[in-house]
């Protein structure tokens, strides 16, 4: 399509110029020359996505954005730690088989107790630590390898606001 309108407008000046002695090359028609892109386009994936800009649903709104790179991301060594004392119950999920518990820690990661052992954010089993949900009573309890147990009940921040 280009090439065509290029040759009329080549065609069109040999006839617009009197004295000029033009001569017209056929040009061959290639379709890889008409479907090549004008320029190069300039956008990458980080201009077009930008969810990795969101803050954080679990998170507190005063908090702002988005969280730095993950940890895992860098080599550790040895087992990956967490403070359950450290931990915030966000909320009690019931799924026909299994319950789940929704927790996130003080350092932003978001953990999931899921038939009785903790998992992260990856989906792996955090090492040593287990729970049991008590739906009826709205409470999760986490336990350690040393067994030191926390205790943590849904809507318990509600009840100490209203306390005076």
């Amino acid at each position: 399509m280009m090439t065509i309108t290029l040759v009329l407008l080549l065609a069109t000046a040999a006839f617009a110029a009197p004295a000029a002695n033009v001569s017209v090359i056929p040009v061959a028609h290639s379709t890889a020359a008409a479907q090549a892109p004008i320029g190069a386009s300039t956008q990458t994936v980080s201009t077009i996505y930008t969810g990795d800009r969101v803050r954080d649903p679990f998170l507190p709104a005063a908090m702002g954005g988005a969280r730095s790179v993950r940890r895992e991301d860098a080599k550790t060594e040895g087992p990956e730690v967490v403070d359950i004392h450290g931990m915030t119950l966000r909320g009690i999920m019931r799924d026909p088989k299994i319950d789940y518990a929704l927790f996130t820690a003080e350092t932003g990661g978001t953990y999931l107790l899921r038939g009785g052992k903790l998992y992260n954010e990856r989906n792996k089993a955090v090492p040593g630590i287990t729970g049991a949900i008590k739906l009826k009573q709205k409470t999760v309890e986490l336990v350690t390898p040393d067994k030191d147990v926390q205790v943590f009940r849904l809507g318990e921040d509600e009840k100490e606001k209203e306390k005076p």
